[in-house]
């Protein structure tokens, strides 16, 4: 006898599944207003939510997307994205490659038979789904994750493998907020008290009085330093946008710090952790992430690079000076993130009361 379709809970991926036409199908993700899945007699308890919508499932005629008819000549949706990290791999940086790959086979895991399903039927609500089923991401993750997946259909239909993205501006994304949460000297000082290694100690350090990019401080190596001019050259080729060197230039501190590390590590990244490994993005998120309990405030290493610009703004340097010591090539790119600047009360005052004495009248 057949046994009767009914909800379960996948804890890996937080959502309620059930079984049609032999597939595994997602109801919906758990919901976040009910109390956490759980088993009663050795059956689920579920939520009523999902219970209706599992009821709307079962009643649907809809065939399901794996099962729908392929088009002579169509590729599959697992073929599309196949092609796109091949392409990536080849053309895009590996830091690149590795984020999309990361998101797409987070993507295609939560598909039912994406080697079948035609590039064709896939829907926005397939996107939508998948990035739900991840409550933890904030805004600028989702979106990013949103776009991720998009581009290789949009990349697709460019090139000729299908007519048209089937998710092509079809997908609501969050807006872009602006991260405005620069650390302040008592703030750095309050976040050194807690950092207890030397490696992460000059990490910080040095970031803090280069106001260098997080990517640029975790790749400097020994043959990009020049000691006798104060400043590390980094390649075109592997600077921000291929198409200009950067120069960080070195306060003593910083060159002290390059300067030591350089004496125990003459070839590979300068900076590396306890183990003597170089850092990568995720061990200094983390070490940020352990930081917030102590901080009660969760500050990220681009903050750092923030918290440099706003001193030097303090220290009454100009916008251009500021825009070559963190390697942008004019100014718009300073004004239009630190305006907030010229919307600060302390920061006015401070303008206008170290402003040139008027000429006394006669």
């Amino acid at each position: 006898m057949a046994r009767t379709a009914t909800p379960w809970f996948w804890e890996e991926r937080n959502g309620w599944y059930f079984v049609k036409d032999g597939r595994r199908q997602l109801i919906a993700p758990h919901p976040s207003d009910a109390p956490a899945p759980r088993k009663r007699k050795g059956k689920w308890v579920i939520p009523p939510a999902i219970r209706d919508r599992f009821h709307e499932l079962m009643a649907s005629k809809q065939p399901s997307p794996a099962s729908a008819p392929r088009s002579p000549g169509c590729p599959t949706v697992a073929e599309i994205l196949d092609k796109y990290l091949d392409w990536c791999q080849k053309h895009r940086s590996a830091r690149t490659f590795e984020w999309y790959r990361n998101h797409i086979q987070d993507f295609t895991d939560s598909l039912i038979g994406p080697d079948k399903m035609p590039a064709t039927a896939l829907k926005p609500f397939h996107l939508v789904e998948w990035a739900d089923r991840h409550p933890t991401w904030g805004d600028s993750h989702r979106r990013g994750a949103l776009i991720a997946v998009q581009r290789p259909f949009n990349w697709a239909s460019k090139l000729g493998y299908i007519d048209t993205s089937p998710v092509w501006r079809r997908v609501e994304k969050p807006e872009v907020k602006r991260r405005e949460n620069p650390i302040t000297p008592a703030d750095f000082a309050a976040l050194l008290g807690y950092v207890k290694d030397q490696p992460f100690l000059d990490l910080l350090s040095f970031s803090w009085e280069s106001g260098c990019r997080p990517q640029e401080a975790r790749h400097i190596e020994a043959r990009h330093v020049h000691l006798d001019l104060d400043r590390i050259e980094i390649p075109s080729a592997e600077a921000k946008g291929k198409k200009r060197r950067r120069i960080i230039f070195l306060s003593p501190v910083a060159r002290n710090i390059i300067a030591r590390l350089m004496a125990a590590h003459q070839d590979g990244k300068l900076f590396r952790n306890v183990d003597g490994n170089p850092w990568t993005v995720d061990a200094v998120n983390c070490r940020f992430g352990r930081l917030r309990g102590k901080l009660g405030r969760r500050f990220s290493a681009y903050d750092v690079r923030h918290g440099f610009v706003d001193r030097k703004l303090s220290e009454g340097f100009d916008v251009l000076t500021i825009a070559g010591l963190l390697g942008h090539k004019d100014a718009s790119m300073l004004v239009k993130h630190y305006e907030h600047r010229s919307r600060d009360h302390a920061h006015l005052l401070n303008a206008v009361s170290h402003s040139a004495a008027a000429p006394s009248s006669a």
